[in-house]
């Protein structure tokens, strides 16, 4: 066995620990019960690392409430899979309450329409919920900046919906085009746009490239794979954005490599009726176009009543508190903290690491003693690039290849908190690695549509 894949399988499982596990202390602060009520809004990684956080320290001497609009946890590392057919959407999908109820967290499955900080309340669609310490973790939404034409004629790639949704459009041309005879509209049902070079982008682009590849010569023998088409529009200099220039100069090299052409240092001006136009006047059409670029803040954060940053974010301090409001925290996708070390990447290890930050801040002020700064560990990065080629960033070291692939799906597997959706991810992995992927359009109908 290589020396990179080995490294890939011990820095890569060490990776996944320490991402889940970062500040893990297993003995139990003395703190009385004090009645206390924490509540947490968003059951992603923040929202989900501060509940385990602050049961491991106080256990059930507080009261702590998870409130969240789904009764799921979405693994979003891993929905450009459901986009492009390699995992069902189940997979990534895990049940709240297998992780709320063993651990005495109380679920509430709400949407939050806002927050009275100062009668300190959280205000949703069933009932006023009431605390004395609040995480705000709902997570983000798509960011189209502005650009109208976007929002109305792509398939963002942000919720298992969207996943699901452009799993069945592609699916959808490949049927279509595998019944017509005119090549013009042929060429456009086979041509994807994927508009954003960040992780996302580029996996989205290189799983969708190995899919076609793969499935038409198999299940659509009318069609070439010649008559394929795939663009990644980045208007950054390069390929994912805040990591390392050899990562973003592998992934180019990689995609390139299965065919993927990457249009750098340009932006989508316009997107209208599957033809997209870009701000070098360049136009391509398609019938396909993925929006895999952009995050803001959720509206309900957007609009709540204090200061806030890029993208809607909350304005906190270095221990993730609102500085009008210290009884009150921001995490993850919600949060700008002004850190000497500069941002925090928008990823879900950061999320994570600031979700243990606030409940160790909580339960440090519950014993009167002063909280802790945040600082944020960078464990490296990790991208998929297609079938069985990856870059990871682990320990210092760029590994590329099979190797980062490797690590990539090892980091990852240790991140899933449920046991049947290791299992069952790890099954859909193994099938779509020896066969083909499962091309099967998931539809749910109304029983007036089924009639």
């Amino acid at each position: 066995m290589k020396r990179s894949t080995i490294l890939a399988l011990g820095a890569g499982a060490l990776g996944g620990f320490a991402a889940a596990r970062i500040y893990k202390n297993n003995r139990t602060v003395r703190l009385s019960s004090t009645g206390k009520h924490i509540v947490i809004l968003g059951g992603g990684f923040g929202g989900l690392s501060a509940a385990s956080k602050l049961i491991e320290l106080a256990g059930d001497r507080l009261r702590v409430t998870l409130i969240d609009q789904h009764n799921y946890h979405l693994f979003t590392p891993m929905l450009y899979q459901v986009a492009t057919c390699g995992v069902v959407p189940y997979d990534v999908a895990i049940p709240l309450r297998t992780f709320t109820g063993p651990r005495g967290i109380r679920f509430r499955r709400a949407t939050v329409r806002g927050v009275d900080f100062e009668k300190k309340t959280v205000q949703t669609d069933s009932a006023d919920v009431s605390y004395h310490y609040l995480i705000i973790a709902l997570g983000s939404t798509t960011n189209y900046f502005g650009n109208e034409s976007a929002r109305e004629h792509t398939l963002p790639l942000k919720s298992l919906e969207g996943g699901l949704a452009i799993r069945n459009q592609v699916i959808d041309c490949l049927e279509k085009a595998a019944e017509i005879t005119d090549k013009d509209e042929q060429k456009k049902l086979l041509t994807f746009v994927v508009i954003g070079g960040g992780a996302t982008g580029v996996e989205t682009a290189g799983a969708l490239a190995d899919a076609v590849q793969h499935l038409i010569p198999r299940r659509y023998p009318t069609l070439s794979t010649n008559d394929t088409r795939i663009v990644v529009i980045e208007a950054g200099s390069k390929l994912l954005g805040h990591m390392k220039s050899k990562m973003a100069q592998i992934a180019l090299g990689e995609l390139r490599n299965t065919g993927v052409e990457v249009w750098l240092n340009t932006t989508a001006k316009n997107v209208n009726n599957g033809n997209v136009e870009t701000n070098e006047g360049r136009s391509i059409s398609a019938a396909t176009v993925i929006w895999a670029t952009g995050i803001r803040a959720a509206d309900v954060v957007s609009k709540s009543k204090t200061d806030h940053g890029k993208g809607g974010s909350i304005t906190v301090n270095e221990f993730l508190q609102v500085p009008s409001h210290p009884d009150v925290f921001a995490i993850g996708d919600n949060a700008l903290a002004k850190l000497k070390s500069g941002p925090v990447p928008a990823l879900a290890a950061a999320a994570m690491q600031e979700g243990h930050t606030a409940a160790m801040n909580i339960v440090r002020m519950l014993q009167n003693k002063s909280p802790l700064r945040f600082r944020y560990k960078n464990l490296g990065s990790v991208v998929s690039i297609g079938h069985r080629v990856g870059v990871a960033e682990i320990a210092g070291r760029v590994i590329g290849g099979f190797s980062g692939w490797l690590a990539w799906r090892v980091v990852h597997l240790a991140r899933i908190t449920s046991f049947r959706n290791k299992l069952a991810t790890v099954l859909d992995w193994s099938t779509g690695y020896f066969y083909d992927v499962d091309t099967a359009r998931l539809e749910v109908e109304t029983r007036e549509q089924a009639a």
